[in-house]
């Protein structure tokens, strides 16, 4: 009887635990989704908030982070247009997409000193490892496909 009313006791916390744990209000839920959504946000505000994230992870000078900032404006605008152009097909336009990537590149290596790129890369490099983690290496079977 005892341990009957012992297991009994332990179901009960343990499923009243649980439940509790996963609840969310529709309120913090809209504020999650207004702070993480970029579809509202405007190419310069886009910018802006990735121009500070590089000057905190590379230690950007006032200078260099207002001269990313500006080109990652230009590149979120030209983004637009290739969306514009092409819509969701991803091959359409693929070689322009390069030489704009590559330009961007370029522009972006004579902005930063050396050590900056260097640390950029290696940034990239770690967030290209966790996303393949995450995804339990789907990305590489879209590319793929």
């Amino acid at each position: 009887m005892k341990k009957t009313l012992m297991l009994l006791a332990a179901l009960a916390f343990t499923t009243a635990g649980t439940s509790f744990a996963q609840t969310t209000t529709p309120a913090a839920a809209r504020q999650y989704k207004a702070r993480t959504s970029n579809a509202a946000k405007t190419p310069a505000q886009k910018a802006d908030r990735h121009a500070a994230k590089m000057a905190k992870e590379l230690g950007l000078t006032a200078d260099q982070e207002a001269r990313v900032e500006q080109l990652l404006v230009a590149r979120q605008q030209e983004s637009a247009a290739f969306k514009a152009k092409y819509g969701t097909d991803k091959k359409a336009g693929r070689s322009e997409k390069q030489a704009a990537h590559g330009r961007y590149e370029s522009q972006l290596k004579a902005i930063l000193t050396a050590d900056q790129y260097a640390k950029l890369g290696q940034l990239k490099a770690e967030r290209r490892s966790n996303a393949k983690l995450k995804d339990g290496g789907k990305m590489k079977a879209k590319i793929k496909a």
